[in-house]
């Protein structure tokens, strides 16, 4: 590739070594509540329909059964890393060192020119924002009093960057959203070596995001998807019970960076990234947030689950709650909320 100098130049580099290492197929939809989307949509088709897309997870089953408890972190007892280890997925705590996994991803509608210089000033955009995202999310957590740091940056880790060319459209709402979460989860089993990550890294958790060169006319928002907080809150975690199927640990975004002609930006990323830990919206209504508080939140919150408009919000006691920043909020308690997983 010609044309592209310092950081550009550095990441086209990168990913076409990542690109050697992974390739696969990825389907995504939206949600399957609230808690999964930036939008409400409809999930569409039958329960029995897509349910070849993911295979191989038999020998990932069985390590999740031969692996030890939770409370044994990533670590087996003989000190080999293992994922399975923690029921609550790849991120179980907002604290350490937590490694960001990012997926160059082409779908049937949309794709990656690296030879084009817009795609290329795209990459190097959705770097910039990512950084941000973090670096704002350190900050807020910190006032909780949690020391975290992600490490994102695939200039300074290439181990961080990836590509891969997926058969489906990501950005159409018709598209069965198990058939996406199922293929999402082969690619990260299958081509990124996730333990090596954490190892070389010395990262208490990882965290994935797909980033899509969508299409501005897609319907589908970027959207997170989360473990261990059950079928009625994770839409992951219902489409693994209804095909009796084995759970990776794995919660990943999937980043749709051409929304309504407009590009993806930090308060997005951050807002989904904490979605993926089993935070609910305080925007819109659901079985956890009844209206009644998300008119509350309206008038008197800047939360970043209920405006994600940076940098005016922030996180607030109700969010801290249900990202397990904290034990207890008296906005919970007084509204009646639904309860944290963590």
């Amino acid at each position: 590739m010609t044309g592209f100098h310092g950081k550009t130049a550095r990441m086209i580099a990168t990913l076409a070594l990542a690109s050697l290492m992974l390739g696969g197929c990825l389907d995504e939809d939206g949600e399957y509540t609230d808690y999964e989307t930036e939008e409400t949509q409809e999930a569409g088709g039958s329960e029995a329909d897509g349910a070849s897309e993911a295979e191989g997870y038999e020998n990932e089953g069985q390590a999740a059964e031969d692996a030890t408890d939770g409370d044994a972190g990533f670590f087996s007892g003989g000190g080999e890393l293992s994922l399975y280890n923690y029921p609550m997925g790849t991120v179980r705590e907002v604290e350490g060192n937590i490694a960001v996994v990012t997926i160059v991803a082409d779908d049937a509608r949309s794709s990656w020119d690296f030879d084009n210089g817009n795609d290329a000033e795209k990459l190097a955009r959705y770097h910039d924002r990512l950084g941000e995202a973090m670096s704002w999310l350190e900050k807020h957590i910190a006032e909780y009093g949690r020391e975290v740091h992600f490490i994102w940056d695939w200039e300074e880790h290439e181990e961080l960057l990836y590509d891969a060319a997926f058969a489906t459209d990501l950005g159409s709402t018709i598209n069965q959203q198990k058939e996406g979460i199922f293929e999402a989860d082969e690619i990260i089993s299958s081509k990124i070596d996730s333990e090596a990550i954490m190892k070389k890294l010395n990262a208490d958790g990882i965290e994935y995001m797909f980033a899509i060169n969508s299409d501005p006319s897609a319907t589908n928002v970027s959207c997170s998807f989360d473990v261990g907080s059950g079928p009625e809150r994770s839409l992951k975690d219902y489409w693994y019970m209804m095909e009796g199927r084995e759970e990776p640990p794995y919660e990943f975004l999937v980043l749709m960076l051409n929304h309504r002609n407009e590009f993806v930006d930090s308060s997005t990323i951050a807002h989904e990234f904490i979605h993926s830990l089993s935070v609910p919206d305080l925007y819109a209504a659901s079985d956890m947030v009844p209206q009644e508080f998300v008119d509350y939140a309206w008038d008197n919150l800047r939360d970043i689950m209920q405006d994600d408009s940076l940098p005016g919000v922030t996180i607030t006691e109700v969010t801290a709650y249900y990202m397990g920043l904290v034990d207890h909020s008296d906005l919970v308690d007084e509204w009646g909320l639904g309860q944290s997983t963590h």
